[in-house]
Protein backbone atom coordinates (compact mmCIF):
# COMPACT_ATOMS: atom_id res chain seq x y z
CA UNK A 1 0.00 0.00 0.00
CA UNK A 2 1.61 3.39 -0.99
CA UNK A 3 2.28 5.35 1.96
CA UNK A 4 0.23 8.57 2.16
CA UNK A 5 3.06 11.23 3.59
CA UNK A 6 3.71 12.82 0.57
CA UNK A 7 0.03 13.70 0.50
CA UNK A 8 0.48 14.63 4.48
CA UNK A 9 3.06 17.01 3.96
CA UNK A 10 1.88 18.51 0.68
CA UNK A 11 -1.64 19.08 2.50
CA UNK A 12 0.26 20.38 5.25
CA UNK A 13 2.63 22.71 3.34
CA UNK A 14 -0.78 23.71 1.49
CA UNK A 15 -2.33 25.25 4.61
CA UNK A 16 0.83 26.94 6.34
CA UNK A 17 1.06 29.09 2.68
CA UNK A 18 -2.64 29.95 3.30
CA UNK A 19 -2.25 30.95 6.39
CA UNK A 20 0.98 33.01 5.94
CA UNK A 21 -1.23 34.78 3.08
CA UNK A 22 -4.00 35.30 5.93
CA UNK A 23 -1.77 37.41 8.12
CA UNK A 24 -0.67 39.77 5.35
CA UNK A 25 -2.79 42.48 5.56
CA UNK A 26 -1.47 44.99 7.38
CA UNK A 27 -2.98 46.40 11.05
CA UNK A 28 -5.60 49.51 11.26
CA UNK A 29 -2.65 51.69 12.92
CA UNK A 30 -0.60 51.04 9.38
CA UNK A 31 -3.40 52.47 6.71
CA UNK A 32 -2.18 55.75 5.92
CA UNK A 33 -5.30 58.29 6.43
CA UNK A 34 -5.42 61.33 3.34
CA UNK A 35 -6.31 64.74 4.96
CA UNK A 36 -8.63 67.23 3.06
CA UNK A 37 -6.57 70.35 1.67
CA UNK A 38 -6.79 72.97 4.31
CA UNK A 39 -7.24 70.71 7.00
CA UNK A 40 -8.18 72.00 9.78
CA UNK A 41 -8.19 69.66 13.44
CA UNK A 42 -10.00 71.36 15.19
CA UNK A 43 -13.34 70.65 13.20
CA UNK A 44 -14.71 67.35 12.34
CA UNK A 45 -14.73 65.78 9.50
CA UNK A 46 -16.24 62.93 6.96
CA UNK A 47 -14.98 60.11 6.47
CA UNK A 48 -14.67 57.87 3.54
CA UNK A 49 -13.61 54.30 3.77
CA UNK A 50 -12.80 53.19 -0.06
CA UNK A 51 -12.25 49.50 -1.02
CA UNK A 52 -10.71 47.83 -3.87
CA UNK A 53 -12.15 44.82 -5.78
CA UNK A 54 -10.61 41.44 -5.86
CA UNK A 55 -6.97 41.87 -6.99
CA UNK A 56 -6.76 44.93 -6.33
CA UNK A 57 -4.73 47.13 -3.52
CA UNK A 58 -5.30 50.65 -1.41
CA UNK A 59 -5.04 53.16 -4.07
CA UNK A 60 -2.66 55.91 -4.17
CA UNK A 61 -3.39 59.53 -3.88
CA UNK A 62 -3.45 59.52 -7.49
CA UNK A 63 -5.53 57.08 -8.52
CA UNK A 64 -8.12 56.64 -5.88
CA UNK A 65 -11.29 54.40 -5.85
CA UNK A 66 -13.32 56.12 -9.14
CA UNK A 67 -10.79 58.83 -9.43
CA UNK A 68 -12.88 60.59 -6.27
CA UNK A 69 -10.02 61.52 -4.05
CA UNK A 70 -9.54 64.86 -5.40
CA UNK A 71 -12.60 66.01 -5.65
CA UNK A 72 -13.58 64.48 -1.62
CA UNK A 73 -9.96 66.42 -0.72
CA UNK A 74 -11.97 70.28 -1.83
CA UNK A 75 -15.09 68.37 0.00
CA UNK A 76 -13.10 68.23 3.18
CA UNK A 77 -13.11 64.54 3.55
CA UNK A 78 -10.78 62.02 5.23
CA UNK A 79 -9.75 59.43 3.29
CA UNK A 80 -8.08 56.00 3.72
CA UNK A 81 -8.19 52.94 1.32
CA UNK A 82 -7.16 49.78 2.72
CA UNK A 83 -5.71 46.52 1.06
CA UNK A 84 -7.76 43.34 2.10
CA UNK A 85 -5.78 39.79 2.65
CA UNK A 86 -4.41 38.05 0.31
CA UNK A 87 -5.29 34.44 -0.73
CA UNK A 88 -3.52 31.29 -2.22
CA UNK A 89 -3.32 32.92 -5.53
CA UNK A 90 -1.94 35.97 -4.43
CA UNK A 91 -4.92 38.06 -5.31
CA UNK A 92 -6.19 40.58 -2.17
CA UNK A 93 -9.66 39.88 -1.53
CA UNK A 94 -12.55 41.21 1.20
CA UNK A 95 -14.23 38.21 3.11
CA UNK A 96 -17.60 39.79 2.23
CA UNK A 97 -20.68 37.56 0.75
CA UNK A 98 -20.44 33.59 0.42
CA UNK A 99 -20.30 34.25 -3.24
CA UNK A 100 -17.74 36.76 -3.05
CA UNK A 101 -14.14 36.63 -2.58
CA UNK A 102 -12.91 34.23 0.05
CA UNK A 103 -12.85 31.50 -2.24
CA UNK A 104 -9.96 29.65 -0.73
CA UNK A 105 -12.43 29.48 2.75
CA UNK A 106 -9.60 31.38 4.82
CA UNK A 107 -12.78 32.88 7.06
CA UNK A 108 -10.91 36.19 7.96
CA UNK A 109 -12.84 38.69 9.61
CA UNK A 110 -12.81 41.25 7.38
CA UNK A 111 -16.07 43.11 9.09
CA UNK A 112 -14.13 43.25 12.46
CA UNK A 113 -11.17 44.71 10.26
CA UNK A 114 -12.72 47.76 8.78
CA UNK A 115 -14.69 48.03 12.25
CA UNK A 116 -11.40 48.43 13.88
CA UNK A 117 -9.94 50.81 10.94
CA UNK A 118 -12.57 53.33 11.85
CA UNK A 119 -12.64 53.26 15.40
CA UNK A 120 -8.61 53.35 14.42
CA UNK A 121 -9.27 57.16 12.85
CA UNK A 122 -11.46 58.47 15.11
CA UNK A 123 -8.72 58.13 17.21
CA UNK A 124 -6.48 59.99 16.16
CA UNK A 125 -8.56 62.12 13.90
CA UNK A 126 -11.56 64.27 14.07
CA UNK A 127 -13.82 62.16 12.48
CA UNK A 128 -17.63 63.39 12.33
CA UNK A 129 -19.35 60.55 13.64
CA UNK A 130 -22.74 61.19 11.92
CA UNK A 131 -20.63 61.29 8.63
CA UNK A 132 -18.76 58.00 8.35
CA UNK A 133 -19.22 56.51 4.37
CA UNK A 134 -18.24 53.34 2.56
CA UNK A 135 -17.53 53.59 -0.87
CA UNK A 136 -16.19 50.13 -2.62
CA UNK A 137 -15.98 48.87 -6.58
CA UNK A 138 -16.97 44.94 -7.24
CA UNK A 139 -15.44 42.89 -4.16
CA UNK A 140 -15.45 46.39 -2.58
CA UNK A 141 -18.73 46.72 -3.23
CA UNK A 142 -20.30 43.20 -1.60
CA UNK A 143 -18.20 44.17 1.57
CA UNK A 144 -20.07 47.39 1.79
CA UNK A 145 -23.12 46.02 1.95
CA UNK A 146 -21.46 43.27 4.94
CA UNK A 147 -20.58 46.11 7.18
CA UNK A 148 -23.80 48.16 6.48
CA UNK A 149 -25.51 44.87 7.42
CA UNK A 150 -23.42 44.20 10.41
CA UNK A 151 -22.78 47.88 12.28
CA UNK A 152 -25.25 49.93 10.50
CA UNK A 153 -24.85 51.82 13.96
CA UNK A 154 -21.01 53.03 12.79
CA UNK A 155 -21.96 53.88 9.13
CA UNK A 156 -23.71 56.80 7.76
CA UNK A 157 -23.95 55.36 4.04
CA UNK A 158 -22.51 53.19 1.44
CA UNK A 159 -21.98 53.25 -2.10
CA UNK A 160 -21.65 50.31 -3.60
CA UNK A 161 -20.90 49.83 -7.79
CA UNK A 162 -21.20 46.16 -9.00
CA UNK A 163 -21.31 44.73 -5.52
CA UNK A 164 -24.19 43.17 -4.11
CA UNK A 165 -25.74 42.28 -0.67
CA UNK A 166 -26.07 39.03 0.57
CA UNK A 167 -28.29 35.53 -1.07
CA UNK A 168 -29.93 34.87 2.37
CA UNK A 169 -31.96 37.85 3.94
CA UNK A 170 -31.31 36.29 7.14
CA UNK A 171 -27.33 36.51 6.88
CA UNK A 172 -28.51 40.59 6.94
CA UNK A 173 -29.11 41.10 10.45
CA UNK A 174 -29.25 45.04 10.22
CA UNK A 175 -30.37 46.64 13.37
CA UNK A 176 -31.29 49.54 12.44
CA UNK A 177 -31.28 51.89 9.03
CA UNK A 178 -28.50 52.84 7.04
CA UNK A 179 -28.20 55.01 3.83
CA UNK A 180 -27.88 52.87 0.74
CA UNK A 181 -27.00 53.72 -3.02
CA UNK A 182 -26.62 50.97 -5.29
CA UNK A 183 -24.61 51.19 -8.79
CA UNK A 184 -24.54 49.39 -11.44
CA UNK A 185 -24.06 48.39 -15.02
CA UNK A 186 -26.65 47.01 -16.97
CA UNK A 187 -23.68 45.46 -19.15
CA UNK A 188 -21.95 44.24 -16.44
CA UNK A 189 -20.16 40.84 -17.56
CA UNK A 190 -18.51 39.72 -14.05
CA UNK A 191 -21.18 40.58 -11.33
CA UNK A 192 -24.17 40.63 -13.49
CA UNK A 193 -27.09 43.37 -13.18
CA UNK A 194 -29.78 40.19 -13.04
CA UNK A 195 -27.99 38.51 -10.52
CA UNK A 196 -25.67 35.14 -11.06
CA UNK A 197 -23.47 32.78 -9.44
CA UNK A 198 -19.75 32.64 -8.63
CA UNK A 199 -18.41 29.15 -7.87
CA UNK A 200 -21.55 27.70 -6.98
CA UNK A 201 -22.93 30.56 -5.25
CA UNK A 202 -25.56 32.55 -6.07
CA UNK A 203 -25.55 36.68 -6.12
CA UNK A 204 -28.56 38.17 -5.77
CA UNK A 205 -29.65 40.99 -8.87
CA UNK A 206 -29.38 44.84 -8.59
CA UNK A 207 -33.12 45.18 -8.22
CA UNK A 208 -33.22 42.41 -5.44
CA UNK A 209 -29.96 44.02 -3.67
CA UNK A 210 -32.31 47.36 -2.77
CA UNK A 211 -35.56 45.30 -2.59
CA UNK A 212 -34.00 44.37 -0.05
CA UNK A 213 -32.55 47.19 2.01
CA UNK A 214 -35.80 48.65 0.85
CA UNK A 215 -37.67 46.37 3.35
CA UNK A 216 -34.84 46.47 6.47
CA UNK A 217 -35.76 50.29 6.01
CA UNK A 218 -38.94 50.78 6.27
CA UNK A 219 -39.08 51.99 3.05
CA UNK A 220 -42.18 51.40 0.66
CA UNK A 221 -40.70 49.66 -2.74
CA UNK A 222 -37.87 51.22 -4.52
CA UNK A 223 -40.27 52.65 -7.59
CA UNK A 224 -39.57 51.44 -11.09
CA UNK A 225 -40.18 55.42 -12.26
CA UNK A 226 -37.33 57.20 -13.20
CA UNK A 227 -36.90 60.20 -11.23
CA UNK A 228 -33.21 61.61 -12.33
CA UNK A 229 -30.99 61.07 -14.75
CA UNK A 230 -27.31 61.82 -14.77
CA UNK A 231 -24.44 61.60 -16.96
CA UNK A 232 -21.93 59.35 -15.05
CA UNK A 233 -20.21 57.16 -17.54
CA UNK A 234 -17.53 58.44 -19.90
CA UNK A 235 -17.72 55.51 -22.65
CA UNK A 236 -20.81 55.79 -22.62
CA UNK A 237 -23.03 58.86 -24.67
CA UNK A 238 -25.55 60.99 -22.75
CA UNK A 239 -26.99 60.82 -19.57
CA UNK A 240 -26.70 57.02 -19.42
CA UNK A 241 -28.03 56.96 -15.38
CA UNK A 242 -30.98 56.50 -14.31
CA UNK A 243 -31.97 57.29 -10.56
CA UNK A 244 -34.71 55.39 -8.43
CA UNK A 245 -35.40 55.14 -5.15
CA UNK A 246 -37.36 54.07 -2.23
CA UNK A 247 -39.77 56.17 -0.67
CA UNK A 248 -41.43 56.65 2.76
CA UNK A 249 -38.08 55.34 4.18
CA UNK A 250 -37.10 55.66 8.27
CA UNK A 251 -34.64 58.36 8.58
CA UNK A 252 -31.29 57.85 8.11
CA UNK A 253 -32.44 54.73 5.55
CA UNK A 254 -32.76 56.27 2.25
CA UNK A 255 -32.12 53.64 -0.36
CA UNK A 256 -31.33 54.27 -4.08
CA UNK A 257 -30.51 52.72 -7.54
CA UNK A 258 -28.74 54.22 -10.10
CA UNK A 259 -28.54 51.98 -12.57
CA UNK A 260 -25.73 52.81 -15.65
CA UNK A 261 -27.22 52.02 -18.81
CA UNK A 262 -24.82 50.31 -21.28
CA UNK A 263 -21.83 50.27 -18.28
CA UNK A 264 -19.39 47.36 -18.15
CA UNK A 265 -18.26 46.39 -14.67
CA UNK A 266 -15.88 49.46 -14.82
CA UNK A 267 -17.07 52.59 -15.86
CA UNK A 268 -14.83 55.55 -16.60
CA UNK A 269 -16.35 57.99 -14.20
CA UNK A 270 -17.52 61.82 -15.10
CA UNK A 271 -16.65 64.45 -12.66
CA UNK A 272 -20.28 64.72 -12.89
CA UNK A 273 -20.25 61.20 -11.21
CA UNK A 274 -17.95 61.55 -8.69
CA UNK A 275 -19.59 65.08 -7.62
CA UNK A 276 -23.46 63.31 -7.58
CA UNK A 277 -21.62 60.35 -5.30
CA UNK A 278 -20.03 62.89 -2.58
CA UNK A 279 -23.13 65.06 -2.68
CA UNK A 280 -25.51 62.22 -1.50
CA UNK A 281 -22.95 60.89 1.25
CA UNK A 282 -22.87 64.70 2.88
CA UNK A 283 -26.57 64.71 2.50
CA UNK A 284 -26.99 61.52 3.67
CA UNK A 285 -25.63 61.87 7.43
CA UNK A 286 -26.94 59.62 10.61
CA UNK A 287 -28.65 62.83 12.06
CA UNK A 288 -32.13 61.93 11.75
CA UNK A 289 -32.97 66.34 12.33
CA UNK A 290 -30.90 68.56 10.09
CA UNK A 291 -29.21 71.45 11.85
CA UNK A 292 -31.89 74.18 10.75
CA UNK A 293 -35.14 71.95 9.03
CA UNK A 294 -36.67 74.07 6.34
CA UNK A 295 -33.34 75.54 5.44
CA UNK A 296 -32.58 74.27 1.66
CA UNK A 297 -29.98 77.08 1.17
CA UNK A 298 -27.64 77.48 4.29
CA UNK A 299 -28.75 80.73 5.04
CA UNK A 300 -29.86 79.24 8.52
CA UNK A 301 -33.78 81.24 7.49
CA UNK A 302 -36.47 79.32 6.66
CA UNK A 303 -37.89 81.97 3.53
CA UNK A 304 -39.61 81.95 0.36
CA UNK A 305 -36.56 81.12 -1.18
CA UNK A 306 -35.95 77.98 0.35
CA UNK A 307 -39.79 77.34 -0.60
CA UNK A 308 -38.50 78.44 -4.73
CA UNK A 309 -35.80 76.08 -3.93
CA UNK A 310 -38.13 73.00 -3.51
CA UNK A 311 -40.33 73.77 -6.18
CA UNK A 312 -37.45 74.21 -9.16
CA UNK A 313 -36.50 70.48 -8.56
CA UNK A 314 -39.88 69.08 -7.61
CA UNK A 315 -40.12 65.77 -8.37
CA UNK A 316 -36.41 65.20 -8.38
CA UNK A 317 -33.68 62.65 -6.71
CA UNK A 318 -30.24 61.77 -6.38
CA UNK A 319 -28.96 63.80 -3.31
CA UNK A 320 -31.18 67.48 -3.86
CA UNK A 321 -30.50 69.79 -1.28
CA UNK A 322 -34.20 70.04 -1.34
CA UNK A 323 -34.95 66.59 0.05
CA UNK A 324 -35.63 67.77 3.75
CA UNK A 325 -36.62 64.30 5.01
CA UNK A 326 -33.95 62.14 3.35
CA UNK A 327 -35.89 60.01 1.63
CA UNK A 328 -35.10 60.02 -2.01
CA UNK A 329 -37.46 62.19 -3.56
CA UNK A 330 -38.42 66.20 -3.26
CA UNK A 331 -42.00 65.93 -3.13
CA UNK A 332 -44.59 67.53 -0.78
CA UNK A 333 -43.55 66.10 2.31
CA UNK A 334 -40.58 68.39 1.92
CA UNK A 335 -42.65 71.22 1.00
CA UNK A 336 -44.41 71.11 3.93
CA UNK A 337 -41.13 70.34 6.08
CA UNK A 338 -40.38 73.86 5.28
CA UNK A 339 -44.09 75.56 5.61
CA UNK A 340 -43.69 73.96 9.19
CA UNK A 341 -40.47 76.04 9.95
CA UNK A 342 -41.22 79.21 7.75
CA UNK A 343 -39.58 82.07 9.11
CA UNK A 344 -37.17 80.53 11.76
CA UNK A 345 -34.04 81.43 11.82
CA UNK A 346 -31.54 79.12 13.14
Amino acid sequence: MPSTRPVQVLATAFIATMASHSNAQVSPEQVPVRLPEGHDPSQPAPLIVALHGYTGSGDDASTSLFGIWPMASEMGFLYVSPTGSQDFLGNNFWNATDACCDFFNMNVDHVGYIRSLIETVQNNYNVDPDQIHLIGHSNGGFMCHAMACAHPELIASITALAGVIHASENDCQASETVNVLHLHGTADDVIVYDGGWIFGSYYPSAWETVDLWAELNGCGPVESQVIDTINMDNAVGGNETTIRAANDCEPNGSVELWSLEGSSHGPSMTNAGREAILQYMLLHGKNEEPACPGDVNGDLVVAIEDLLSILKVFGQSGGQPADLNGDGLVDVKDVIVCIDHFGVSC
